[in-house]
């Protein structure tokens, strides 16, 4: 009975500490925080817009001839290169934001809060391997261009392309998915 009742109270105990840690919700949180914890998913979602308009390119194609095919063929090529660069910035931008984040709300040091942990490695993860992926896409796309412009076949690179493309897209929704989660986790 001695050790039952020296459990409880060592219960009573924990809980009491727990009660009296401080939880923090997004209205608790300092605005500074926020905004850094909320510059890279506000800029995901402006990029991922572009990249869907970018990518419906094959269902827009096909209806297009002439002059005006060529236009939105340039401007498909254009619009490829900047996304290109946008996703690298993005990726750049979700790293740096994480850290500053880090460093201001754990006290970490530049080395340690680069590197997320948790559901945040996992996304971080994600968005290493997506970088990988669009550059692979990106290349593709020159290469169907380059074949095009030298006459050459490129009905099979341009196929691969779409499917890079493809594929992508459904992995940026559920690495979107996994950054929503992870969103959530870091505000409650």
């Amino acid at each position: 009975i001695s050790e039952s009742l020296q459990i409880r109270s060592h219960l009573s105990e924990c809980h009491q500490r727990i009660a009296e840690v401080p939880h923090s919700s997004p209205k608790d949180m300092d605005p500074t925080n926020l905004v850094i914890i909320l510059l890279h998913p506000i800029a995901a979602l402006a990029v991922i817009g572009w990249m869907i308009r970018q990518h419906r390119w094959r269902q827009r194609g096909r209806l297009m001839k002439g002059e005006e095919r060529k236009a939105a063929v340039a401007s498909h090529e254009r619009d490829g290169e900047r996304l290109y660069i946008l996703a690298w910035l993005l990726v750049a931008g979700g790293f740096t934001a994480n850290a500053v984040y880090r460093i201001r709300t754990e006290d970490l040091a530049l080395p340690e809060a680069l590197l997320p942990t948790g559901a945040g490695g996992l996304h971080a993860g994600g968005g290493l391997i997506g970088l990988a992926l669009i550059t692979v896409l990106w290349r593709k796309g020159r290469m169907t261009r380059d074949l095009r412009n030298s006459g050459e076949s490129w009905a099979l690179e341009k196929q691969r392309h779409g499917r890079a493309s493809d594929a992508i897209m459904v992995l940026i929704g559920l690495h979107a998915f996994l950054g929503f989660l992870w969103l959530v986790q870091l505000l409650t």
